[in-house]
């Protein structure tokens, strides 16, 4: 009997967006196809009570990643360890769902489906070694990342079946593996997870004393490198202090000293940084605020789609994407009349399209961002074409 193995680092909400949607994908996939569906998975000494009794267990490495050296050890024994697991467990013909993390699990993937020929279907979130150029570790011009891109590429054109997340990384995917066999699944989010809060009823906003003020801007989530903050933060500068309407930053990150840096120069207390958000407070930072903003730095077009949207989508927020017109999210944002598209690195049409917001915000007509969410991009949506996938491959019904 064919089995299908889902190998993933993260399998839980509270580890982050990757854990979220793998959680809600292992749950839809054990009621089609009971035992016949296992997970492989990276332990995680937080949340090891929520891993089904028939799962195999990756063993963790207690070691610190601060540093680069020691974050790409880690990746290369988890990512042997899942290797090993893998080996003594799937057999020719089965099915295998991965994502793309471990960075060094495309390759193990490669070399266990030579060895053993099962079936696999990778789920791509990230696309390497491109991102690599886009957060400026590698230049394009580099050998160590031409050598990288000849290897990847082989790498990515192995599977059956690629899920991209968006049409923009399905063409980039396509170019990359000279190969047909991408299909767009937008990142899956269950709205029932995701309250929808007034702001009187917020207790952020309650603290700040901000409940009745609009519109707020609100960013929420990963303060790094490629989530162009900078940008965002040197339009806030570029207004005129009488123009500035309220910005809220959550969230973690590479970028958060230099924000906080900003802000304190800024002196201006319209303009607050609150820290993280646990992942079990996402709907108070989601409801934190008018208006979501999204972002997806220069040089990232196809290689990733910021999930935010669709979780400030389940907020019913507006979106202010901060990225490529042709980006995954900028095109539904502009299909579904979802809020406002700016290109990124340019802080000066920020700043106009901003005071044109605070301006039209009263008197604004845009579609129920949630509604939307749920008519074309939910959980049972995604859930929906996965299984035809899966079936599609093997005959495992």
């Amino acid at each position: 009997m064919t089995k299908i193995y889902l190998v993933t680092e993260y399998y839980h909400p509270n580890q982050n967006t990757t854990g979220y949607l793998f959680d809600k994908l292992s749950i839809h996939l054990r009621k089609v196809y009971g035992s016949r569906l296992s997970l492989i998975v990276k332990e995680d000494q937080n949340n090891n009570d929520v891993i089904d009794s028939d799962s195999i267990i990756v063993k963790d490495l207690n070691w610190n990643k601060k540093k680069l050296f020691q974050r790409v050890f880690f990746e290369l024994v988890i990512s042997f360890r899942f290797f090993i697991k893998i080996l003594k467990n799937v057999k020719k013909g089965d099915l295998v769902f991965t994502g793309t993390t471990p960075i060094f699990l495309l390759i193990v993937m490669f070399l266990a489906k030579k060895m053993i020929g099962f079936k696999w279907v990778l789920l791509v979130h990230d696309v390497f070694p491109e991102n690599l150029v886009a957060a400026k570790v590698l230049k394009k011009n580099n050998f160590i990342y031409k050598l990288l891109k000849k290897v990847f590429d082989i790498f990515y054109a192995a599977p059956e079946k690629l899920i991209v997340i968006g049409e923009d990384m399905k063409d980039l995917i396509d170019q990359k593996t000279k190969k047909k066999n991408s299909i767009v699944i937008q990142n899956w989010i269950d709205e029932n997870d995701i309250k929808v809060e007034s702001k009187q009823e917020n207790e952020i906003l309650r603290k700040l004393n901000w409940q009745t003020e609009a519109p707020i801007f609100q960013f929420f989530g990963n303060i790094g490198r490629v989530q162009g903050v900078d940008n965002i933060v040197e339009a806030i500068k570029q207004l005129e202090e009488t123009q500035r309407p309220k910005f809220l930053f959550m969230g973690d990150g590479a970028y958060v000293e230099q924000l906080n840096h900003a802000i304190e120069a800024l002196n201006d207390p319209n303009i607050q940084y609150i820290g993280s958000i646990q992942q079990n407070d996402k709907s108070k930072g989601l409801n934190a605020g008018d208006i979501a903003i999204v972002t997806l730095a220069e040089g990232m077009l196809g290689l990733g789609v910021p999930s935010k949207a669709y979780f400030s989508m389940a907020a019913n927020k507006p979106l202010l994407a901060i990225m490529d017109e042709n980006s995954e999210v900028a095109c539904m944002i502009k299909e579904h009349n979802l809020g406002w598209v700016v290109p990124p690195e340019n802080p000066k049409l920020l700043m106009q399209k901003i005071v044109e917001i605070v301006e039209i915000f009263n008197e604004n007509k845009l579609s129920s961002s949630r509604q939307i969410l749920i008519d074309h991009y939910s959980e049972p949506v995604a859930m929906k074409k996965i299984v035809e996938v899966l079936d599609g491959i093997s005959n495992i019904q």
